[in-house]
């Protein structure tokens, strides 16, 4: 599609942006580069997250769509979100087109999505 450049921010929603704003810092391992009391935005790898305060039109949780952000190591980065208080939702599975996928849900209810591309597709289910 003409025009579409690609994802600029992913953004989560959460019952207090000041609340939930360590728990970010300590997961990303980064602080905020834009930090307000109701909307603070974190660099990750080349994107922006984004967390604003739920409301009666948009409630923290699993909504119908997820970002995947590519990983190196799947199982490595799924333990780093557990270590957080994550929890496994789907997954880890080898999807259809060869790829090693997960959703983790967040304290806050968030869905986020992992993948891993191997550079040649592998019929690996060591996972």
């Amino acid at each position: 599609m003409d025009g579409v450049l690609g994802v600029e921010e992913v953004l989560f929603f959460v019952p207090d942006v000041q609340g939930a704003k360590q728990w970010y810092i300590e997961l990303l391992g980064n602080e905020p580069y834009l930090d307000n009391k109701n909307y603070c935005a974190f660099h990750l790898a080349n994107y922006t997250v984004g967390i604003h305060p739920s409301d009666e039109k948009t409630s923290s949780g699993v909504a119908g769509q997820v970002t995947y952000w590519r990983v190196s190591d799947i199982k490595k980065i799924i333990a780093h979100f557990e270590s957080h208080g994550c929890h496994l939702f789907r997954g880890p599975k080898l999807g259809i087109d060869e790829v090693w996928i997960c959703q983790l849900i967040d304290p806050f209810g968030n869905v986020w999505g992992l993948v891993e591309k191997p550079v040649f597709p592998v019929n690996d289910s060591s996972y």
